[in-house]
């Protein structure tokens, strides 16, 4: 980091040599020396550590962040040194660890003398330094040169040497407290030694031999600033620039921070902006109210809107990576192993190859963020950057308050915070692959982690540790692994594809097959009972036609007995006149005369021809059906228990049992005509199956295909399958 050399200044902010600041109030940054004649509110702060610092020759304060430590030393003691005693001029100088400690330690040593343009007198101080404990004895002689003029030598924000020490290793920071330590030991005379620091980090001085003690002798707490003085610091610079800060707007800005520790730059940083706005009237006269307190979000909104602004400057530049300012935010700052936001200062050239961009765009991004007037990066100043100047925030209360950076969900820092996990499970997982090439990521995380490190490069993965090539090697063997895995599971797709367009098919085939059996099925058994149907037709027609043949040779016969019946009846009257003529006389004749006249009456009268086999007069049918020989016992009997089943005034007539050789499956009382299946056939159905113990009989209507026939009414049919026919014992 950068040394810098504070300029003299003159007695008093009211003397007429006295230069005063370009603004009442320096924003968001610390004061600088420059700035003592707006510094008010501290002046009982300066004294105290005025004293503690010439009085010990070094003096560590501490605070906590935003309490004013830097503010204080600069604008407060360097200012009051360098307003000493006519003829006494100090020389002061200022020093941040950084990521070089010892080098800008050795650059503010060679400042104090003169020296720091020259890199040779820059790296002698450097050597000297290497003495540890006893480099006051290689310090020494390189004072013999000055003008025994005394100096004093700030090094400020301390706390950067801690986190140096644990990212980098411990070796300078062991150096340099054995050389403070030697120093507070083996004073310098004219030399005095400030340092500035957290007070949060007070724990990790005595992580280093001695050096706690050494603190523990030269510490100074910096106290809270009080009411009045805090009231002074808001209002009294305004005065200087023909304006004025009324109490009530003094009074709610301090209630607006309250206790927090961004106290102080929250509202150096609220009047700025307020004062940059501010109109004056034609004197040039100005005034701030409580009337111009913003209403929304406060000093703190103030800061994060006045952020947002700037940041939308710079992605309006044409040409402007989308993200560019986010990068850069994220790379200058981190989550210490505490969880507190903390600053992370980088050299210009490294912020651009993190972020992936030019050099040229990267610095112009940084100067709209350090202009004069916003200073949310430093250096501050309007002196061009170098490529290797050091960047870092100009406060943490930035850190703290943008909601861009500080929202605990989606901010920047705790999205870089999950980065950096997600960077070392990688390299985890790489040490597993470098030892089992097997062991690569899933397809899933391998698609996400592919995504996510194409905005990640070599020069940001050397912040979490390096290992880019070896996370580069796992993510390439997991794309490959992955890709393949795809391909097989497309192909196990496809094969399991045509494996369901194979058993579809064949599911359909056997349904197809399973439908022609059902359908050849139920033509067999149409054919079958069609069949059986016939035979019973035929078994009818038999029956009629011998029925027929009967009452033809009834009627012969009939015919036959008239003519002999006539014969003898010419007989008899031929007798009877050959009595009358041989006698001559009346013979009583009368009963030969009613026999002839009964003979003739029956002659005359026509043939009895019997009912028609359809008639309605006759009794209801019941034709029974065997399928096996042996069951003709039981039908039989069966066949003389239903005869005695009456129906009405009519009784069930079984004409017989026949022997077929087609026959259903099931047993089964057979109906031809709706009004039967309806009354008849349940009254006989239900007569059968009291009679039967098996088979059981089931009602087949057949009304709909036979009714329209001339099939006998009172018809039914009785068929058994093969098997045993058992009757109920009684």
């Amino acid at each position: 980091m950068i040394a810098t050399a504070d300029l003299a200044a003159d007695t008093d902010a009211d003397s007429p040599g006295c230069i005063l600041p370009p603004r009442p109030y320096p924003g968001l940054r610390p004061f600088a020396a420059s700035e003592w004649p707006v510094f008010f509110g501290r002046e009982r702060m300066t004294d105290e550590v005025l004293a503690r610092l010439i009085r010990h020759r070094m003096l560590f304060v501490h605070g906590d962040s935003g309490c004013g430590k830097s503010s204080l030393l600069r604008a407060g003691v360097f200012a009051r040194l360098t307003q000493g005693a006519p003829g006494q001029r100090w020389r002061t100088a200022a020093a941040l660890p950084g990521t070089t400690p010892l080098w800008n330690l050795a650059k503010a040593f060679a400042d104090l003398t003169g020296e720091a343009d020259d890199d040779g007198c820059v790296l002698a101080w450097r050597r000297a330094l290497n003495a540890g404990i006893h480099a006051a004895d290689a310090l020494r002689p390189r004072f013999a040169g000055t003008d025994n003029a005394p100096c004093c030598l700030l090094i400020d924000q301390f706390e950067e040497l801690f986190e140096h020490a644990r990212s980098q290793g411990p070796e300078e920071a062991i150096l340099l407290t054995r050389v403070l330590i030697g120093l507070h030991e083996q004073p310098i005379p004219g030399l005095h030694l400030a340092m500035t620091m957290r007070s949060e980090y007070l724990g990790a001085c005595a992580r280093f031999e001695g050096f706690a003690e050494m603190v523990n002798a030269v510490q100074y707490l910096l106290p809270r600033i009080e009411h009045e003085d805090m009231i002074r610091a808001i209002c009294e610079p305004a005065l200087l620039y023909d304006g004025t800060v009324s109490r009530e707007l003094a009074e709610r800005m301090i209630a607006d921070v309250g206790g927090s520790q961004d106290q102080l730059p929250l509202i150096q940083h609220g009047l700025m902006r307020l004062y940059q706005r501010t109109e004056r009237d034609p004197a040039g006269r100005w005034r701030l109210g409580v009337t111009d307190f913003p209403a929304a979000g406060g000093l703190a909104g103030l800061l994060s809107a006045h952020a947002d602004e700037v940041m939308a400057q710079v992605q309006a530049v044409a040409g402007t990576p989308p993200r560019l300012v986010e990068d850069l935010f994220r790379a200058l700052s981190e989550i210490n192993a505490e969880g507190h936001a903390i600053r992370r200062r980088q050299r210009l050239d490294q912020l651009a190859l993190m972020s992936g961009t030019s050099v040229d765009r990267m610095r112009k991004a940084i100067d709209a963020f350090r202009a004069d007037g916003v200073s949310f990066l430093g250096p501050h100043g309007e002196h061009a950057l170098s490529d290797g100047a050091a960047v870092d925030v100009g406060h943490e209360a930035l850190l703290r308050c943008w909601q861009a950076l500080a929202d605990p969900r989606d901010g920047w820092l705790i999205r870089e915070f999950r980065n950096s996990l997600v960077w070392r499970a990688l390299l985890v997982q790489a040490d597993s692959f470098e030892r089992n090439p097997d062991n690569v990521l899933a397809p899933a995380t391998t698609d996400e982690r592919e995504r996510w490190l194409k905005r990640r490069n070599p020069a940001w993965a050397e912040r979490y540790g390096g290992g880019w090539d070896r996370v580069q090697a796992l993510i390439a063997a997991s794309i490959h692994a992955r890709d393949q895995a795809r391909a097989n599971e497309a192909e196990a797709l496809r094969r399991s594809a045509r494996a369901g367009l194979m058993r579809r098919a064949l599911t359909i085939t056997g349904m197809l097959v399973v439908a022609l059996i059902t359908a050849l099925l139920y033509a067999f058994s149409e054919i079958q009972e069609s069949r059986i149907q016939h035979a019973s037709v035929d078994a009818t027609r038999s029956r009629n036609i011998e029925l027929e043949n009967l009452i033809t040779s009834l009627r012969t016969r009939n015919e036959s007995l008239g003519a002999e019946l006539a014969a003898t009846l010419n007989a008899l009257e031929e007798a009877k006149a050959a009595v009358v003529h041989q006698t001559g006389s009346t013979v009583d004749t009368r009963g030969w005369t009613a026999q002839i006249t009964t003979a003739q009456n029956k002659l005359q009268q026509p043939a009895a021809t019997p009912a028609p086999i359809a008639s309605s007069s006759l009794a209801p049918r019941l034709y029974v059906h065997i399928a096996e020989e042996g069951q003709r016992t039981n039908a039989r009997a069966l066949e003389r228990m239903l005869e005695q089943l009456r129906i009405g005034e009519r009784t069930l007539v079984v004409p017989g049992i026949e022997l077929v050789k087609e026959f259903p499956s099931q047993a089964q009382l057979r109906c031809f005509s709706p009004p039967e299946c309806e009354r008849l056939a349940p009254v006989v159905l239900a007569e059968i199956n009291r009679q039967l113990a098996s088979p059981q009989v089931e009602l087949r209507d057949l009304s709909n295909r036979y009714g329209k026939t001339a099939t006998r009414d009172g018809h039914l049919e009785l068929w058994f399958p093969a098997g045993p026919i058992q009757l109920r014992i009684p």
